[in-house]
């Protein structure tokens, strides 16, 4: 039995000359002692207005009531949008808002955002899907729709999130990943390195340290400290060149050892660092990046990507993306059986499924290598005993059996059961 009040009632439009029911919700009194009431109006016939009734009736008992707002989703999501803003960098922030302004508000921005349900979802996913947007953008698309979602769910403005029930969901097929072996990451840095670039450095970080381009260069040297062998991620510069922020994720804010090979090239390459800066150049600007442009300003990532198609190509390397360099890091640690938590942690993911998402199809052979492993841990000892014990029996001396008329046969028998076993 509910315990707010209500009543269904008739109402007619005149310029429709047609007749519909409505529904009163009751929901106690305000602070003056003035009645709280909800209408809805709209049913055909007085069974669905009832049926309404009730069921808000039941939801108001349990305290999940929704009072109606006329918000539509387009001014929510701006809303949440901005005040998201400041959590996000330059460049996220930018591509989201265009994405939004684009492709999501004209399509269900004039929705109320209690009216939004999975219909308008799926249609909007649909809709998008006949612009011919890649499947990776759309799901961008969906990804602010139905965070913002989540976020009116948590502040009481909706009841659920009506995007997380879509049947349409965009799905991005994850691609192989392409690495180098080890014999292909030794050439093309000995290369590199008789190249002569003085961005040799940032080729080397990308493969013994699997940091992102953009961590790369926006390492500082204060962020090295050369007697642990630590390099601590705490900046990345931004995909055009033009600002420093956070790393990609909270995860991405973190310590990376590195060997000694690696210390030593970067020892040599702050050296040349210093050189330039001793001359006094009034161009140079010192922003202490270890990989900067001749005058200490931030390298720009197009123009790393450029310098490094072009080493690839004279070095004839097979192809693979400067990102890859990152996942060259990521397999050859794993194929040295380093633990994925470690990886994991190395790269900056979230969890350490990602990693063993992304790159366990490179090793085919892991559940044969795990089964060869166990087998020989659980009875490598047992079969070595048993040899061991083989031999004790077969050199046994006649001479422990004299005395015995029947010992001799035993001992034979066994002997000749445990050879045959």
């Amino acid at each position: 039995m509910t315990n707010v009040a209500g009543y269904t009632g008739k109402y007619k439009v005149k310029s429709e000359n047609k007749e519909y029911w409505f529904y009163c919700l009751t929901l106690g009194k305000d602070m003056s002692g003035k009645r709280i009431q909800v209408k809805k109006r709209g049913f055909i016939s007085e069974k669905d207005a009832k049926k309404a009734l009730r069921d808000a009736q039941v939801t108001a008992d349990k305290g999940e009531f929704i009072q109606p707002n006329k918000s539509t989703f387009g001014e929510y999501l701006l809303e949440w949008f901005e005040n998201r803003r400041g959590t996000l960098g330059r460049l996220h922030a930018k591509n989201s808002e265009r994405n939004i302004q684009k492709h999501i508000l004209p399509l269900i921005g004039n929705i109320q955002l209690l009216e939004l349900n999975v219909i308008h979802i799926e249609r909007m996913i649909g809709q998008l899907r006949q612009k011919g947007l890649a499947e990776e953008t759309i799901k961008k698309n969906f990804s602010l729709v139905s965070s913002s979602l989540i976020s009116a769910t948590k502040k009481g403005l909706i009841t659920k999130n009506v995007a997380a029930l879509a049947d349409n969901k965009p799905k991005v097929k994850r691609k192989l990943v392409e690495v180098w072996d080890t014999h292909e990451v030794r050439k093309f840095l000995d290369f590199t390195l008789a190249f002569g670039t003085r961005y040799y450095i940032a080729f080397h970080l990308a493969l013994t340290t699997g940091m992102r381009q953009g961590e790369i260069l926006g390492l500082r040297w204060q962020d090295i400290d050369f007697r642990r062998k630590i390099i601590s991620v705490k900046q990345s510069l931004s995909h055009d060149g033009l600002s420093f922020g956070t790393p990609k994720t909270e995860h991405s804010i973190r310590s990376i050892t590195i060997d000694d090979a690696t210390v030593e090239a970067l020892q040599r390459h702050r050296e040349s660092i210093q050189a330039e800066k001793s001359k006094g150049t009034p161009l140079y600007l010192d922003y202490d990046l270890v990989a900067p442009t001749n005058t200490g300003r931030p390298c720009n990532p197009r123009s790393l990507d450029k310098l490094y198609c072009r080493i690839k190509e004279l070095s004839e390397m097979r192809h693979i993306t400067f990102h890859d360099l990152r996942h060259t890091h990521a397999s050859l640690l794993l194929k040295n059986n380093v633990h994925p938590k470690v990886v994991s942690e190395r790269l900056g993911h979230s969890s350490i499924q990602i990693t063993l998402d992304l790159y366990s199809h490179l090793f085919p052979n892991m559940q044969e290598d795990a089964a060869a492993g166990l087998g020989k841990m659980l009875f490598q000892y047992e079969q070595k005993a048993s040899q061991e014990a083989d031999i004790e029996l077969h050199e046994m001396p006649y001479a422990c059996y004299h005395g015995a008329t029947t010992e001799p046969e035993i001992a034979f028998n066994v002997t000749v059961h445990s050879f045959t076993h």
